[in-house]
Formats: structure tokens, C-alpha cells, sequence
């Protein structure tokens, strides 16, 4: 009988698993899950990888999407077929104040990294005779001696085509937006956007020019 008892304890002791085994059975859980969860990202990722491509490709391009390089030479026609968000289209210029500043196609943190923005509505036609031209950049910047032009000034603006000349006829503080720059029609509109920082914070220095002049540019 003892021999029995024996032989029976050996076998169950052989059955007993050792650390190792416990370690291995654990790793390869880890493994196969590891697989599974993997597996499972890669799907989900694929599957918002698309989804987001197909939201860009139907969204017009962001800020982050435009490449605008420093005014060169040479302006892109407002008509041109080359004329793109970005394009560095004229100069804005009143010498009484020492301003002379590039003016690229579009208002956006983009463009007026490199100087001031002109609106990019297509419906509108920048510098034309039906419409206002509104014309925007930054106190701490390019337009930072904006807030010194006053009533009379002499304003021009170059462009690939023409020269046109302005005389300022107003200047105020105001909204981004504002209601009294919407009340001048057919003029150019520059305005300055103050820091938010300072006491003019979330608002601009608006000065409406009104057009005296126009000299097509020799080829």
C-alpha cells in the first residue's frame, strides 16, 4: 500500500508545473494579444487614414497647406492664370509714413507672415472700380506705423499691371469687421490688427482710402 501512495505522489509531482512553464503560458497570452490589439489599431487606423483623406481632398486647403515665399521681383497678375493664395500680387505704399510693404493674395497667418494680405474672394475683384479692396496686417509688423496715417495721406498701390493712387479719407479703431468700414463702398480699406495683448486687443486701425488716380504700368 505504501509503495502505491508512492508512486502515485511521483506522478502528481511530475504533473506539477514549474515556474517556467507558468512564465511561457504567460508570455505567449501577452504575445497573442498583443497580436490581436496590433492588429485591431492598424484597421482602425487605415480606416480613419482614409477617412481624413477623403475630408481634405473635399475641404479647401488650410493655412498649413500654403507655401508663400518672400516678394521677389516680379508680381503675379490679379488676371493671371498662375495667380494663387500666396502669390505676391502688389506693394503697398504711403512714403509720408515709411510704409512700403508687399501685399500677397489672400488674409491669412500665412501670408502675412512676409507683409499684408489682400482679400482672396473670387466673386470680388481686388483693386477694382465696383467693389471695396480690403488690405490687412499686423500692428507688430508690417504695419506697425499704419496707426500714424492720417486724413490726406497719399496712398499707392503696385501692382504687375497698373499704379493706382488713393488719398486717405478716414481713420478709426474699431472691430475686426467692423460696421463703419462696411459703410464706405468702391474704396481701399488697410487696416492694421492689434496684439490681444494690449490695450486694443481683438481690435484694428482701419484707414479708407479713396481712389484719385490709375497709370498702367509700361510693358
Amino acid at each position: 500500500m505504501d509503495n502505491k501512495n508512492e508512486k502515485s505522489k511521483k506522478r502528481h509531482s511530475n504533473r506539477r508545473k514549474s515556474p517556467n512553464d507558468f512564465a511561457k503560458n504567460v508570455a505567449i497570452f501577452v504575445c497573442v494579444e498583443l497580436i490581436v490589439v496590433v492588429g485591431a489599431i492598424i484597421g482602425v487606423n487605415k480606416s480613419a487614414c482614409d477617412a481624413v483623406h477623403k475630408l481634405e481632398a473635399a475641404m479647401p486647403r488650410s493655412v498649413m497647406d500654403l507655401t508663400v515665399e518672400p516678394a521677389g521681383d516680379k508680381y503675379v497678375s490679379l488676371k493671371s492664370e498662375k495667380l494663387d493664395y500666396g502669390s505676391y500680387v502688389a506693394d503697398v505704399v504711403v512714403e509720408k509714413r515709411g510704409i512700403e510693404v508687399p501685399v500677397f493674395y489672400g488674409i491669412n497667418r500665412a501670408c502675412l507672415r512676409y507683409g499684408a494680405g489682400v482679400s482672396g474672394d473670387e466673386k470680388v475683384s481686388a483693386f477694382s472700380d465696383n467693389e471695396s479692396t480690403a488690405i490687412g496686417g499686423y500692428d507688430e509688423t508690417y504695419f506697425k506705423s499704419l496707426k500714424y496715417v492720417q486724413s490726406g495721406d497719399k496712398v499707392k498701390v503696385k501692382t504687375a499691371d497698373k499704379t493706382i493712387s488713393y488719398k486717405a479719407i478716414d481713420t478709426f479703431i474699431g472691430d475686426e469687421g467692423d460696421s463703419k468700414a462696411k459703410k464706405y463702398k468702391n474704396n481701399l480699406i488697410l487696416y492694421s490688427i492689434f496684439s490681444d495683448y494690449g490695450e486694443n486687443g481683438g481690435k484694428c486701425f482701419y484707414v479708407i482710402c479713396e481712389k484719385t488716380g490709375e497709370e498702367v504700368n509700361a510693358k
